[in-house]
């Protein structure tokens, strides 16, 4: 075969798998084979997560043992079932797998996904096993996600079929996970950070669809902004690689690499039974290939809500803006730590400040409020350094919250002298502060907006549970719990963005 002929075979290919994982998230019916109302088992509990999402096509439970699951009809077998399965979820015991996936290809199903586990992670028997069960599943025309999987998410499909109860609003992030758990986990921090998905795929074993398919599918998926990945190891590297730098050129990837000690590396080996490789190795491949590269799970959702929800930073010039001094110092250290540059305020911010605050501020970057509580400061203050050519990104620290305070204070006057500040005025300051919040909210929204630029918050409001945060008016903006996060994501964002400029012609990242 030439060269043109086989390159003309391999986009074929691709087209012809990338057909099949849109079957996959978004199929028209699902049958679950194993299903039980024993939550304890798999087939409980992606029986009811699947039900509980509200999939809106048929949903087929497969037990030959039951007339009725969670109160919806049971069937003994696929043959049973009143209409064509697009998607079948395996859950049953490792030695019936092999039947189930021969009778999911009789019935004409599109795809599979094996949750069972006891296969190539378990050794040379496991592998051969898993080996066969593939090659069943391609000979009838389905593609494999697992087995040894965790599930996967579409929630624009609303189709939530993982071992966790993990609900994630739907948004332009998608992740590939190598473990289930972990991956889970970041899926219910989703959910609670307010950080909007798209798909979640745990790749198991990987015996058939592995994690480079899946990375490539994702690149050229309209629906997918920017993609998370926590990877063990790899068994083809390079192509892993040559996949990720053309993906990168066109939208963010996050990855947390795990193994990255010698007892890391042999027990991601143990789980997965890939490769996993050094740290300094796949450190220098992966960022030569613009990913950007995390060291705690939690960074995953910090990174994916920087990237989706808030413009690239053209370069590393960041002004701080801060209610107190001691944070300014800390997220000054940070920004060193981590190549940021804090360079002086332009005499025209100095200007306009000076009419604004008391003479003894500091006239430096970070620019210190001292403790002023009033949103227009606030407002001037970061307009000011936004709209500068000095800087590239601008960091907030606590104006975020800082009206909490006053809500704060009227709880506490109303708990100490509940008849000189009664419910009716408490309730006042607690309008009024939200009032306020909402405001500064609306108004960072806009600015980033207008400007371009990303404005990192770190919020002073203890009740701050959500790094996606709303404005109250259908937009958002990305608030952190500590300086040391809105750093550490504002430098990834801009060294991506600096990625992008030195390997895509000059074209920095999108605005």
């Amino acid at each position: 075969m030439n060269q043109e002929a086989a390159g003309e075979r391999a986009g074929a290919d691709a087209k012809d798998l990338f057909r099949k994982l849109d079957q996959l998230c978004y199929p028209k019916s699902v049958a679950i084979l194993g299903a039980s109302e024993q939550f304890v088992k798999w087939g409980g509990l992606l029986t009811a997560n699947l039900l509980n999402g509200g999939f809106e096509g048929p949903v087929y439970p497969i037990n030959p043992n039951r007339a009725t699951i969670l109160e919806r009809p049971a069937y003994k077998s696929l043959r049973d079932c009143p209409g064509p399965v697009d998607l079948a979820f395996i859950t049953l015991p490792k030695d019936k797998v092999l039947a189930a996936v021969r009778e999911c290809g009789a019935a004409g199903v599109n795809n599979l996904v094996i949750v069972t586990s006891g296969f190539s992670e378990t050794g040379a028997e496991g592998r051969a096993l898993e080996d066969e069960v593939v090659a069943a599943a391609r000979a009838a025309g389905m593609r494999t996600l697992g087995p040894n999987t965790m599930g996967m998410i579409s929630t624009r499909q609303k189709l939530f079929m993982t071992g966790a109860v993990a609900m994630p609003p739907v948004g332009g992030i998608s992740m590939i996970s190598q473990s289930g758990n972990l991956g889970g986990q970041v899926m219910m921090w989703a959910e609670q950070q307010g950080v909007g998905v798209n798909k979640f795929f745990g790749s198991g074993n990987e015996g058939d669809i592995t994690c480079t398919d899946l990375l490539a599918y994702l690149g050229q998926d309209d629906t997918t902004d920017a993609i998370l990945v926590y990877l063990e190891g790899i068994d083809d590297g390079r192509g892993f690689l040559q996949v990720a730098r053309t993906v990168a050129a066109k939208k963010p990837i996050v990855m947390l690499k795990s193994g990255r000690t010698k007892e890391g590396a042999k027990a991601a080996s143990s789980h997965t039974g890939a490769l996993a490789g050094s740290r300094e190795v796949w450190d220098g491949a992966m960022r030569q290939a613009g990913i950007m590269l995390v060291k705690n799970p939690m960074d995953l959702i910090d990174g994916a809500a920087g990237v989706e929800n808030l413009p690239l930073p053209h370069g590393n010039r960041v002004a701080i803006v801060t209610v107190g001094g001691g944070w300014g110092v800390v997220a000054t250290d940070l920004c060193k730590e981590y190549r940021l540059r804090l360079p002086a305020l332009p005499a025209e911010i100095v200007a306009l400040l000076d009419k604004q605050l008391p003479s003894y501020w500091s006239r430096a970057n970070p620019i210190d409020l001292v403790g002023t509580v009033e949103i227009d400061l606030y407002v001037s203050a970061i307009e000011a350094t936004v709209a500068s050519d000095a800087f590239d990104a601008v960091i907030t620290l606590g104006c975020i919250g800082a009206s909490s305070i006053a809500r704060e204070i009227g709880t506490v006057a109303h708990a100490v002298a509940p008849n000189a500040m009664n419910a009716e005025t408490v309730a006042q300051f607690e309008a009024m502060a939200s009032g306020i919040e909402m405001t500064l909210r609306s108004e960072i929204a806009r600015l980033t907006k207008k400007y371009g630029k990303p404005i990192m918050n770190v919020s002073l409001d203890r009740r701050h549970n959500q790094v996606v945060i709303p404005t109250g008016d259908g937009k958002h903006i990305v608030a952190f719990n500590t300086p040391e996060k809105a750093v550490r994501v504002l430098a990834g964002m801009a060294w991506f963005d600096w990625w992008r400029q030195a390997h895509n012609g000059g074209q920095s990242a999108r605005g």
